[in-house]
């Protein structure tokens, strides 16, 4: 279970009730630690890592010393030996996007892909204000925002990360990351859990995806710098650096309790439909389709 900081709510709970591995930077597994997952299931990563990854039975089986296991040092737990893998991950640095405008205050209620921004609100704009936006401005809602100025939405959000015992998570994404999935031949899936990426990195993974799973929310974040165009360029030139994958899946585009409420695909389709042979499938709430 591969997670990012954005997607860490519940993970604790899903991880205690199934037992599954969780793959994750530093400070998401500090949290799901805290959160009293065991410590056999949390795998800290930072990029560069690649991981087999094997059925619940045959990590079972390896705990009780039936199936041959990997070399460790003492005390390592047991982990089943790597021919015994059915799938694997490679983990690879990524980047958490950025947000359009000077601050909170200029976020609009729907983000467009189409929109093209420019320039920077000051020498220094970098994801570190993205991490101080949302220790002091995001999670602080309830202090910030009058009562009279706070609609259903924002009470819901406020409610949600007041319980921070129940609603695991933190201000700090602790370094995005991407992950390349292979589940087998011409079936290797490719996650980037939000809008941003090293490009030297991108194009450098191997093997490319047959899909491509790719967040479309935000301002695009290039190499630590904001990117001068719209996610619809920005999202076209990754998958193209992917080496234009068969499919492409956009996420963090749902609907939202607060601002930006949505966001707005449909240039980004037009513009990947334009100028690449990847084809864009557009998913239903709740309605599970094969990836190949």
């Amino acid at each position: 279970m591969p997670i990012s900081i954005s997607s860490l709510p519940g993970a604790d709970k899903i991880a205690k009730k199934t037992g599954a591995v969780v793959i994750a930077n530093g400070e998401a597994i500090n949290l799901l630690r805290d959160a009293g997952v065991n410590e056999v299931q949390l795998f800290l990563v930072a990029g560069g890592e690649r991981i087999p990854l094997f059925t619940k039975n045959d990590r079972k089986s390896a705990a009780d010393g039936e199936i041959p296991i990997a070399d460790g040092p003492p005390g390592m737990p047991a982990r089943p030996n790597h021919s015994r893998a059915v799938m694997s991950v490679h983990v690879w640095r990524s980047l958490h996007a950025l947000m359009p405008g000077s601050g909170h205050h200029d976020i609009p209620e729907e983000i467009d892909t189409g929109t093209v921004y420019k320039g920077e609100a000051t020498p220094y704009t970098c994801t570190l204000d993205i991490t101080m936006g949302m220790k002091y401005g995001l999670l602080r809602n309830k202090e910030n925002i009058p009562p009279e100025q706070t609609d259903d939405g924002m009470k819901s959000f406020a409610e949600y990360i007041s319980d921070r015992k129940n609603n695991v998570f933190s201000h700090y994404d602790g370094g995005q990351l991407a992950y390349n999935f292979l589940l087998g031949p011409e079936q290797t899936v490719f996650w980037n859990g939000h809008l941003g990426g090293y490009e030297g990195i991108i194009k450098s993974i191997e093997p490319t995806p047959d899909v491509a799973i790719l967040t479309i929310a935000g301002r695009a974040n290039l190499n630590g710098r904001p990117y001068d165009g719209s996610a619809a360029q920005f999202a076209t030139n990754q998958i193209r650096w992917l080496s234009q994958p068969k499919k492409v899946i956009w996420a963090l585009h749902d609907e939202g309790a607060i601002k930006p409420y949505r966001v707005n695909t449909a240039a980004a389709t037009a513009m990947v439909h334009a100028q690449t042979s990847s084809t864009v499938e557009e998913l239903e709430f709740g309605l599970a389709k094969p990836l190949f």
